[in-house]
């Protein structure tokens, strides 16, 4: 009887100190991941290395939505931007072109990687004509919007040419410049 009561003893404390040695592995390996996590969202992307293969405009959006939180985006299509902007489709490698549906919001974030660079300064033109309609949507009746919209540029680098006008365009355009 002894005998079974030290088994019965021992088996009960093997299995408390399992259970408590399993949570405790849980809660180090639930914290780990938690500060991975942390560390993924707090730190931006490593830079590309010379050698990594360019990064698709949508994969550059996609880094910027995966990081910085926009205002109700909408992509506009090829049909829109050619009948607003006069930009062809055609001339473009690769694009994108996002405004806010939030009519309180002028919030747009636009990349376009040109096909022919000489083009470029048509683009660019093109954009400044966004800049200027967003300007005289807000100048009278949101002037914080206002603000942030009179505060961007177009910008281009390569056969890369973007607009950012947000409220986290500093955040946005690390992000495209990295990704570059």
């Amino acid at each position: 009887m002894r005998k079974r009561n030290i088994c019965a003893g021992l088996f009960l404390t093997a299995m408390l100190l399992t259970a408590c040695g399993a949570a405790a592995g849980e809660e180090t390996a639930k914290g780990l991941q938690q500060g991975v996590q942390e560390e993924q969202t707090a730190a931006p992307s490593e830079p590309k290395s010379e050698d990594a293969a360019p990064m698709t405009v949508s994969e550059i959006y996609q880094d910027i939505v995966d990081h910085v939180e926009l205002v109700s985006p909408v992509e506009m299509d090829g049909e829109t931007i050619s009948s607003y902007y006069g930009i062809e489709p055609e001339t473009l490698e690769d694009y994108i072109f996002v405004v806010s549906e939030d009519a309180t919001s002028a919030e747009t974030v636009v990349i376009m990687k040109v096909k022919d660079t000489e083009k470029i300064e048509d683009i660019k033109s093109a954009l400044e004509l966004v800049i200027d309609e967003k300007r005289a949507e807000m100048e009278n009746y949101l002037p914080e919007q206002f603000q942030i919209v009179d505060e961007s540029a177009v910008e281009s680098k390569d056969d890369y040419v973007w607009l950012v006008i947000s409220e986290k365009r500093a955040d946005i355009l690390a992000r495209i410049e990295q990704d570059i």
